[in-house]
């Protein structure tokens, strides 16, 4: 099944140091793109959810918290935001996005990422790895981006300035892969939180939509689903076939 949004987080946990340092550091920055991103699409009206590990005091438990988290449903694509680090800090190195089974994707964002600075930021491709967690582990199909090298003086200044394009960038390249291509970019986002809709096939009737709604309240509350997943604003705006598949998960998990 083609995945019907995103769910992005930023690599590593709260403290700084936990990821890659250099001009720039990898955790504090991976959390601005993310955040960026996550604003960016969800303004466009593309299903979109944001994590962070705020709680990790060590690589085992980020990962485990980072796959426990995306492993609630199967419905969406996982976006890892990452920055790397190595080579010669005085040249370009570039930008680069990890894949498990997803090459295609990953090509499409390294090349977005890399014109989107104009070339600035060397495109070096998509690399498959099947080691790292959040690709291998996770149900559902995952990228790893890394914007660029944090110890490149060269690609710290790019990303510095085109910080809003390759912002743009990513999430025009995610919108158009789960097929709620962004209408126009986004500059602006509203302090209000207002999500476009697009137009979806008509599955449930409104009584039926808001007894699944319930059944998934239910199973938050009994502990069956993830309650800091399943907000009500998500509940709320749920499509037509994501409330069934929940509706069928519930029942495959209850069942006697």
């Amino acid at each position: 099944m083609k995945p019907i949004g995103i769910e992005i987080h930023p690599g590593h946990w709260k403290n700084p140091g936990s990821g890659a340092s250099g001009i720039l550091n990898e955790v504090t920055e991976a959390r601005k793109v993310a955040k960026r991103v996550y604003d960016i699409l969800r303004s466009g009206g593309v299903p979109v959810s944001y994590f962070e590990d705020n709680t990790s005091t060590n690589q085992k438990q980020n990962l485990n918290t980072l796959v426990k988290y995306h492993n609630q449903d199967v419905n969406d694509l996982v976006v890892s935001i990452h920055f790397n680090s190595g080579g010669n800090p005085n040249k370009p190195i570039g930008t680069e996005v990890l894949y498990y089974d997803q090459k295609a994707l990953a090509e499409r964002l390294a090349k977005a990422i890399s014109d989107a600075t104009g070339g600035g930021l060397l495109n070096r491709g998509a690399k498959k790895r099947t080691d790292l967690a959040v690709l291998a582990q996770t149900y559902e199909p995952a990228v790893l981006i890394e914007v660029c090298f944090v110890n490149s003086s060269v690609d710290a200044a790019i990303y510095r300035r085109d910080f809003e394009k390759i912002c743009q960038a990513i999430a025009e390249c995610l919108a158009e892969y789960v097929g709620k291509p962004l209408k126009k970019k986004v500059t602006n986002v509203p302090n209000v939180q207002e999500q476009t809709k697009e137009a979806d096939e008509i599955m449930l009737t409104e009584t039926a939509r808001n007894e699944a709604r319930e059944l998934i309240r239910k199973a938050c509350k009994k502990g069956i689903f993830n309650a800091q997943y399943h907000t009500e604003e998500r509940i709320k705006n749920y499509t037509d076939a994501q409330l069934i598949s929940y509706a069928i998960i519930y029942l495959n998990r209850t069942a006697g």
